[in-house]
């Protein structure tokens, strides 16, 4: 029983780095986009503070999803 929860809790936690990590690229390459935009686009369209919290919010939702929820489903059934 006491490895079976040792295993749980190393499973977990890799999902947890891999969330983190993924996250991570994902905030770089969509930066990288946005960089690559034509000027214009940030005149017209958008500013600093969207570009901001649409990475932040965006990211934050990816990692959520691949590391929160596996966290939440396996405590739920220890």
């Amino acid at each position: 029983m006491m490895l079976m929860k040792l295993m749980k809790f190393a499973e977990v936690s890799c999902w947890m780095q891999s969330g983190e990590r993924q996250s991570g690229r994902m905030r770089i390459k969509y930066l990288q986009a946005m960089l690559n935009q034509d000027v214009g686009y940030f005149d017209i369209d958008t500013s600093t503070g969207e570009i901001v919290t649409s990475i932040s919010t965006d990211t934050a939702l990816v990692q959520d999803a691949i590391s929160e929820k596996v966290l939440c489903k396996h405590i739920f059934f220890l």
